[in-house]
């Protein structure tokens, strides 16, 4: 029987859930076990603090609890599931008031498109002290943008640039057509890098100074160290 029910569908267990709960909570709990992992990953993503990220994990799922039985899967059940634990984490983010070494997964680029995927920014393991300071400072920075963002605009960018949904699945996660969606995304990163330009520009180009230069010494060390092989 326990084998059976894991090989069940979210849909499948969504159905489940709305003939079985409170009563029993069985598929409830798978699919709990399912997510549980990824959804405390985006949300940690999001507000960069793990005994914050576990509550809002808790408070999410108590959400899906409480609101399975009116889901009315239009959505994948997964995306319903990361609409609200991006709502929840982005609440979080907007009711804090300090921040502990705060990081986000949007890297600024100087490239002028700002549709061009983002990489993940993380601190590099051989990083000196100067270095670090100023990737802080960076992050800092970075999650200063997300909170003065309109909220529908940090939304859109969590779903797509945090949690790599397809267009298709926020299109269907904010019942809204597929073009429409391309363009508030796109429009979100338009604001994102003016923001950003706006309270991070000094941040970043002494951090991508920091960086040019540090690669132009371990380059010149290169160099001559094939100098003398030679």
């Amino acid at each position: 029987m326990v084998l059976a029910d894991t090989a069940l569908t979210d849909e499948e267990l969504v159905i489940r859930c709305k003939m079985e709960l409170p009563r029993t909570t069985r598929s409830y709990e798978l699919l709990v076990q399912r997510h549980m992992d990824r959804i405390y990953t985006l949300v940690y993503r999001v507000v960069r603090d793990k005994e914050e990220a576990e509550d809002i994990t808790q408070e999410v799922l108590v959400k899906v609890y409480n609101n399975i039985r009116s889901f009315d899967q239009k959505a994948s059940f997964s995306t319903w599931l990361y609409r609200i634990a991006v709502n929840s984490a982005l609440d979080s983010l907007e009711k804090s008031k300090r921040r502990r070494s705060t990081v986000t997964s949007f890297s600024h680029t100087s490239s002028a498109n700002p549709d061009e995927e983002w990489e993940t920014t993380v601190a590099s393991t051989a990083a000196g002290p100067e270095e670090e300071v100023m990737q802080r400072d960076l992050h800092d920075c970075i999650q200063r943008v997300l909170k003065n963002l309109d909220r529908e605009q940090a939304r859109v960018l969590v779903m797509r640039d945090f949690e790599d949904l397809s267009y298709a699945d926020i299109a269907q996660a904010l019942e809204a057509k597929l073009s429409a969606v391309k363009m508030r995304i796109h429009r979100a990163r338009l604001s994102f890098q003016t923001i950003f330009n706006q309270f991070c520009g000094q941040v970043y180009l002494s951090f991508s100074t920091s960086s040019s230069a540090q690669k132009g010494h371990v380059n010149d060390k290169t160099s001559t160290v094939e100098g003398k092989e030679q």
